[in-house]
């Protein structure tokens, strides 16, 4: 009989502060045959260590984990521009597995599309990587996306091993389907940020997920007999908050953000000439956003929340103070849509936001705390001889004209506003954050 353990984390989102317990589980828990995972999204440009290395300093730490392989996630892949991506696992000590990504139809240079671990006994192991597939983000960035289950088509039937091993950054819908469908003997989930406590069993596969920003660390122990079957599996999420503290941690998670916010301080600053408050009826540094938006898209109008900016605007600012005030992993999309479309998109877009002023935002990009007052830029309301209707530039919409707006990226992936993501023509403007858009703008580079 052979015993495999298995630690896995995923979607740890840069949040740093339980990476000092993740690292003592790894290194307590790794007796016998051991295999270590991550399965993406450790990457999160909130953190200012992060933003500063785009990235290098995650796989600095992830490197102290002695993983035997990780898949990316989407904020990996889409929060780096294509040269960064290239470049982020040149230090790395683990291999990257992933199948459904492709540089110029080849797999790029940091990836391998399969693995197999042969342990002592002889017993094969084969380890395939899938990551979420955002055609409209993916492909802008000069990246070629393939559909995962036509991608597990092409592969797995190449793996010739005794347990196969998925590390999905899919979600747990697309994990459940490839469970129903395929010979996968473990899936480990991620993406959206779900937990199996102590595992799940689907047509004859295993399912662990471990949540999200290091709050769980996964731990599995496989047994096989001398034919190299599975006899038993034991799946657990641990929660880091029961593991024990020790004194220097503090300080060194301290001192990750510090080295990043130092990294981020010597860069140019930059200045709005006098302070902005975000306050009502004014809220003029959402007003000045929605302006700098509009200039970048090279359009009239714009719709955003003034929840967007965490912290009013310093007359001067860092790099590292726009990161706080601006946290997001988020894009603009601009859309064109015909004016009966318009005139059905305003009204819910008020509605829901009216809902959304007060709630707590989580994902999507948003790294905020609420969602704000919704700010029209461009666009107005107004009751006229009793009717209420919406003006684009001050005036009347008309049904068969075309209009022009930006929004954030969030409101095309996120599903408050169903209207607007089914109108017209929607069109992400890669590559830049939306700090990244203001800073720009104000050191007079206006691309």
């Amino acid at each position: 009989m052979e015993q495999i353990k298995i630690l896995h984390i995923n979607d740890l989102h840069s949040h740093f502060e339980k990476f000092p317990k993740i690292e003592r589980f790894f290194k307590s828990h790794t007796e016998g045959t051991t295999l270590a995972f991550d399965i993406g999204d450790n990457v999160d440009r909130s953190h200012p260590w992060t933003e500063a290395t785009l990235g290098q300093a995650n796989i600095k730490l992830l490197n102290r984990l002695n993983l035997t392989g990780a898949t990316i996630g989407n904020n990996e892949g889409l929060s780096l521009e294509h040269d960064s991506l290239d470049h982020l696992y040149d230090e790395a000590n683990f291999p990257i597995i992933l199948s459904n990504i492709k540089d110029n139809g080849q797999e790029p240079e940091w990836a391998i599309e399969k693995m197999i671990v042969e342990t002592e006994t002889g017993l094969k192991i084969g380890v395939l990587g899938l990551t979420y597939p955002y055609p409209l983000a993916y492909i802008p960035f000069g990246w070629d996306i393939e559909d995962p289950l036509e991608s597990l088509d092409r592969v797995l039937p190449t793996l010739d091993c005794d347990f196969t091993i998925l590390l999905s950054h899919l979600g747990v819908r697309y994990d459940e389907k490839i469970a129903n469908e395929y010979d996968i003997d473990l899936i480990l989930g991620a993406h959206t940020h779900h937990v199996f406590e102590v595992g799940v069993e689907k047509n004859g596969t295993l399912l662990a997920a471990a949540g999200c920003y290091g709050e769980y660390i996964g731990e599995i122990t496989l047994e096989f007999d001398e034919q190299k079957r599975l006899i038993s599996s034991d799946i657990h999420a641990v929660p880091t908050n029961s593991l024990p503290a020790e004194k220097p941690d503090l300080t060194t998670i301290n001192s990750w953000k510090i080295r990043g916010e130092k990294l981020l301080a010597e860069k140019e600053h930059i200045s709005f000439g006098h302070a902005l408050t975000n306050t009502a009826p004014d809220f003029e540094a959402s007003n000045l956003l929605a302006r700098i938006f509009c200039d970048y898209a090279d359009v009239p109008a714009a719709i955003l929340n003034s929840g967007l900016i965490v912290y009013d605007f310093p007359q001067e600012i860092s790099p590292q103070e726009l990161l706080e005030i601006l946290p997001h992993s988020m894009r603009l999309v601009r859309y064109k849509v015909s004016g009966k479309e318009l005139k059905e998109i305003l009204p819910e877009v008020t509605n829901v936001a009216s809902l959304l002023k007060t709630q707590q935002i989580h994902g999507m990009g948003f790294r905020g705390i609420y969602f704000g007052d919704l700010i029209l830029y461009g666009m107005s309301y107004q009751v006229y001889n009793y009717k209420e209707e919406f003006l684009y530039q001050g005036q009347e919409i008309e049904d068969e004209k075309e209009y022009e707006f930006v929004v954030p990226d969030q409101y095309y992936f996120a599903k408050y506003f169903p209207s607007l993501k089914n109108s017209g023509e929607a069109e992400i403007l890669f590559p830049k954050f939306l700090r990244e858009i203001v800073y720009n703008y104000l050191k007079g580079n206006h691309g």
